[in-house]
């Protein structure tokens, strides 16, 4: 085992003053990192693998999700409800979640339970056991959870967006999986793409709050010293975005509309501008498509921007929904306010915007577990620890005219992907609204 390698003199702030940050690699290529804060009374963990829905072959969609799911259903020496009753038995919280590019397996507790949940991760991590009765049940549990995602037509059309945005790449899969691919996947599928992405040289542990580094390690390292690394020949390529339009006609009470064009990455120094950008666009209360859409013109209940980034690529869009007969309406304002973005930037939007983000950031310093994200993000896209006083410079640093100029080549007429469902006119051309200003 390697020895600790300490950066806490150098990601001290007025922020965190009594905090530090420390990071161990094993000799196998596990990574171990923390933040120190002794004056929280909680502590979160999570182990991180750097696999997702990106990592599958399109006969297996949905696998890394299944595997989420399968791993809370019992290892060699705890059952599914011996899992969560340790849990609930420190009054602690255990999670996990699946993205495009990442699974996290993490819980919250208070800090004397430490072990405890360094151990229920461990065991749920590495023992799991994948019995064949549970497999079968839990396929019956995530088709529900498909139906429930089709039935909810915001969730459904930002589906409905990234399959079309990245149309015919692993990117656009959705997470979740389709039905078929699911009631395909046997229990040899499933311990195989584990073996085969669950490496060592991709796995990533971490905690935030009143935790001691030395000792953390101490219990951690005993078994995923023993985790190794397997041939894996996924090749992934950054993938071409898709403009066009993906109109799917559905009884439902509302038009609802997803527009995308590709955004920053996690890593590109355009990110920050994209933030901000983001919170002027449809970022809050006070954006320009909220008090443009909402509280101008009545035209919808929700209305927001956003942006999601990923290692090589990003995507930046909005969503809103109308009654039918205001369908023309909205995708009017939308394209206004979108494509007329990069003329009409000032340093009042700018400066608000920044004290927005900023805020959030600072706030979210208060939480333990908002902690343990981002010293993961930060280990998982740059290698490091990203200290908040960086962020916080390079927000400040971006001027009213970098916006300008990100705005336009982000926002450019005719390089956006549009989803509509819902009971839109089937002649309906929502291309034609962001192909000229």
């Amino acid at each position: 085992m390697t020895q600790p390698i300490d950066y806490s003199s150098s990601v001290r702030s007025s922020f965190h003053d009594l905090s530090t940050y420390q990071k161990t690699i094993l000799d196998n290529g596990v990574k171990i990192v923390t933040e120190n804060i002794p004056y929280m009374r909680s502590v979160s963990l999570g182990i991180w693998v750097k696999c997702g829905s990106r990592l599958e072959d399109a006969r297996f969609n949905g696998i890394s999700h299944f595997i989420e799911h399968m791993l809370f259903k019992g290892t060699a020496k705890r059952s599914a409800l011996q899992i969560a009753k340790e849990i609930d038995s420190v009054g602690g919280a255990l999670n996990a979640f699946t993205s495009k590019e990442l699974t996290s397996f993490y819980c919250r507790v208070m800090a004397e339970h430490l072990e405890l949940a360094t151990d229920l991760l461990n065991d749920i991590y590495l023992e799991s056991s994948f019995p064949e009765d549970e497999i079968e049940r839990e396929k019956d549990v995530i088709c529900q959870e498909i139906r429930q995602q089709d039935d909810t037509p915001e969730e459904l059309v930002h589906e409905i967006l990234s399959m079309n945005l990245w149309k015919g790449d692993p990117l656009g899969q959705p997470i979740l999986g389709f039905i078929p691919n699911i009631l395909e996947i046997d229990r040899n599928s499933l311990t195989t793409f584990k073996r085969n992405n669950y490496k060592a040289s991709q796995t990533l542990i971490c905690a935030a709050g009143q935790v001691d580094h030395q000792k953390f390690v101490d219990l951690v390292a005993p078994k995923f010293s023993t985790l190794t690394d397997t041939l894996n020949n996924v090749c992934i390529e950054k993938p071409e975005t898709a403009p066009g339009q993906a109109l799917e006609i559905k009884d439902l009470e509302q038009v609802h509309i997803c527009v995308a064009s590709e955004g920053p990455s996690q890593a590109d120094k355009r990110r920050h501008a994209g933030y901000i950008l983001n919170t002027i666009l449809g970022g809050g209360m006070s954006s320009r498509l909220f008090q443009e859409v909402r509280e101008k013109r009545g035209l919808a209940y929700n209305v927001y921007s956003f942006l999601s980034s990923y290692s090589d690529t990003g995507m930046f869009g909005i969503y809103s929904a109308c009654e039918p007969d205001r369908f023309e309406e909205l995708m009017d304002v939308l394209a206004e306010h979108t494509l007329g973005l990069s003329s009409s930037i000032t340093d009042e939007d700018v400066r608000l915007a920044k004290n927005q983000l900023k805020g959030s950031i600072i706030l979210a310093m208060e939480s333990s577990e908002a902690r343990m994200n981002r010293l993961a993000k930060g280990e998982i896209y740059f290698g490091k620890h990203i200290p908040v006083e960086k962020i916080i410079k390079d927000i400040d640093e971006v001027t009213t005219g970098e916006l300008s100029d990100n705005a336009s080549t982000m926002l450019r007429p005719g390089q956006f992907t549009i989803a509509v469902l819902g009971p839109a006119p089937s002649t309906a051309d929502a291309n034609k609204y962001f192909n000229a200003i």
